[in-house]
């Protein structure tokens, strides 16, 4: 299903109105203008009509009409305004305007006193025809007298195409000005929401702990939830690592007083070792970031400086060689302790194998902040890779210690949903490299 902004929905629905309103409102205007001007038409006709029937006389059973009448159209051939007279429903006058007409028209005339008006009567084009039927007296008797009027409908036609032009013109152009307004108003009414939105996206990218600025009364209660949200969660988290703190420090203590104990065979020493080593291997798995995507973002050159500095004293005796290329918009979304026990022991590792060199790299993309550790030591063999990051088996080619750091790690990339991935180095050894998502997809 396709999920839509509020914004092209909204804007979507107004086209959709002017697409059903602006044809809508251009017909029915069309339509009443139509109408108006046929009404016009009809009224013109009745008085042109009205103007035969006073120039028309009739005596002793002959009629009479003028040479030149009053309306001077019709005394102009191809006028386009043409009327007939018919007495007893006989033709017996035409108008001057009607000398080229090559057929006559086949006139109904009305009944007495009644008036016919026909828009649509139709010759060789389309024309008006009004016609009406008056008695007039002829020798003590009353003589039915059918006048006709037809109009071309050619100049009728130019006037309705005009205004139906004009008006759709300006429909346009009004449909135009709404849209414009439309969009204005859509992006007033919903600036608020793009404001909140932005700092929604700040906050869970880490730049910002709460949202601060103020908003409508509609969206106010909704920053307010938002808030309370941030809030609990990193109260909670906090709980949640104070409360595993105390406990390994219980724990640590028992082990340690049992460890000084002088009489405890010294078989047992190394299951010691091995309890505290699993105890705080996974008290380290339990406070990762668990995804939380409310992280303040930590860069990650300072740690990287701050690390190397360390292992150039720690290793001080190998006369390591280091290559620090970090860039300085490398943001690691998480914990910074977490940050600093992933590249710690990555670092660490990298020196206790290394000949002469170690070199970190990290680099940031729209989806994606990369993790690099370089060594040119004598590398990992591919069939001891699962085994090294899953089961923290040492390796002889590494010092002790190597397999139980390398076990936290994979657990921390794994809790902030990153892939780590173990290949050969440029530099002759192993390269391990992480990739951690800039978004996170859910919470484990």
């Amino acid at each position: 299903m396709i999920r839509l902004s509020l914004r092209l929905r909204s804007f979507a629905a107004a086209v959709l109105a002017l697409l059903f309103f602006i044809p809508l409102t251009a017909i029915t205007l069309e339509k009443a203008f139509t109408n108006s001007l046929t009404q016009s038409m009809l009224e013109q006709l009745r008085v042109q009509n009205l103007t035969l029937i006073s120039e028309f006389d009739m005596r002793n059973g002959k009629h009479d009409m003028p040479n030149q009448l009053f309306n001077d159209r019709l005394n102009i051939p191809g006028s386009g305004l043409y009327a007939f007279i018919k007495v007893n429903d006989q033709l017996v006058w035409q108008s001057l305007s009607t000398l080229n007409w090559l057929q006559q028209p086949d006139l109904q005339a009305p009944q007495i006193g009644e008036e016919i008006f026909i828009p649509e009567f139709m010759l060789l084009s389309d024309y008006f025809l009004f016609a009406y039927t008056a008695e007039f007296d002829d020798s003590d008797q009353f003589v039915p007298v059918s006048f006709f009027v037809i109009q071309d409908k050619r100049v009728f036609n130019q006037e309705r195409e005009a205004f139906a032009t004009t008006l759709w013109y300006w429909l346009g152009l009004v449909a135009l000005l709404l849209l414009v307004l439309l969009l204005l108003s859509l992006n007033t009414a919903l600036k608020p929401i793009t404001k909140l939105i932005e700092q929604i996206k700040q906050a869970e990218a880490g730049e910002i702990e709460r949202i601060s600025q103020p908003y409508p009364p509609e969206l106010e209660k909704l920053k307010n939830s938002i808030n309370h949200l941030l809030d609990t969660e990193q109260q909670q988290r906090s709980r949640y690592k104070n409360s595993l703190s105390d406990l390994a420090h219980s724990l640590k203590t028992p082990l340690a007083v049992l460890s000084g104990v002088k009489s405890l065979p010294t078989t047992a020493n190394e299951p010691l070792q091995q309890i505290d080593n699993i105890i705080q291997r996974q008290l380290k798995r339990a406070v990762a970031g668990a995804g939380s995507g409310w992280e303040q973002a930590e860069p990650v050159s300072p740690v990287a400086e701050k690390l190397v500095n360390a292992m150039k004293k720690v290793h001080s005796e190998k006369q390591l060689q280091y290559s620090v290329n970090v860039g300085d918009d490398c943001l690691f979304k998480g914990d910074k302790t977490d940050l600093m026990e992933i590249l710690g022991n990555l670092l660490d590792n990298a020196c206790k194998a290394a000949n002469s060199r170690v070199a970190i790299q990290a680099s940031l993309t729209e989806t994606t902040l990369s993790l690099s550790v370089e060594d040119d030591g004598p590398g990992i063999a591919s069939e001891f890779r699962e085994e090294l990051l899953h089961r923290g088996k040492r390796l002889d080619s590494y010092q002790e210690g190597q397999g139980i750091g390398m076990a936290v790690v994979s657990d921390l990339v794994s809790a902030y949903q990153g892939q780590l991935h173990i290949s050969d180095s440029n530099l002759g050894g192993a390269k391990i490299e992480i990739n951690f998502p800039v978004q996170f997809p859910s919470a484990h």
